[in-house]
């Protein structure tokens, strides 16, 4: 891979020389394998949360739906299963760049409390990492300086009109406490 001072020498010399470069074949050259798509708050009230990303900041709804999974604690109902509404909000693009607004709808004061490792609670931030090589980018994630498994790669389906959204997913924490997923996407009706 061409690193960036010799990719701007490149250019400059083919410039000087009267020759074109199209903007896509150099993006290409320095195009990382890993896209930053999403930072998204943990939220206490989703309405109070689009009010002011949405309405006030004119930030658009990609996505709005109610999901089920099994709890990550205990605490989450007493069927055991955890429900949220987690919304994405789009400036620019629907890919990079994201904000995601998700709030646990089972979640109770206690919860908040006293959290379990596993869980998210209001106030909180996960960064959302797309690559194409999962597998790969998680062994070097998960073995990284003060780095905490919370969940290896497993299959995630989140609901759409299209059909249902296919996603491995894997969350880990950093050694200051971030929460990272780092995720693949295997398959996504609306795109087809």
């Amino acid at each position: 891979m061409m690193r960036i001072g010799t990719l701007i020498a490149t250019l400059w010399l083919i410039a000087c020389s009267g020759e074109t470069v199209t903007t896509a074949a150099a993006e290409e050259e320095v195009r990382n394998p890993l896209d930053f798509r999403r930072t998204t708050l943990i939220v206490r009230d989703i309405e109070a949360s689009l009010a002011l990303y949405r309405d006030a900041l004119g930030m658009t709804v990609a996505y709005d739906e109610e999901l089920t999974s099994p709890g990550l604690s205990t605490r989450f109902g007493a069927d055991g299963v955890n429900r949220s509404r987690l919304v994405l909000l789009k400036a620019n693009d629907d890919y990079i760049g994201m904000l995601g607004l998700w709030q646990f709808l089972d979640q109770t004061e206690a919860d908040r409390s006293a959290p379990d490792p596993a869980d998210f609670t209001p106030g909180d931030i996960v960064l959302l990492f797309n690559t194409q090589t999962l597998e790969e980018t998680f062994a070097r994630a998960a073995t990284a300086p003060g780095v905490s498994v919370i969940g290896e790669p497993k299959e995630r389906r989140y609901p759409s009109p299209a059909g249902d959204i296919v996603v491995m997913v894997s969350m880990l924490t950093d050694n200051d406490g971030h929460t990272i997923e780092l995720n693949q996407l295997l398959e996504d009706p609306r795109r087809d």
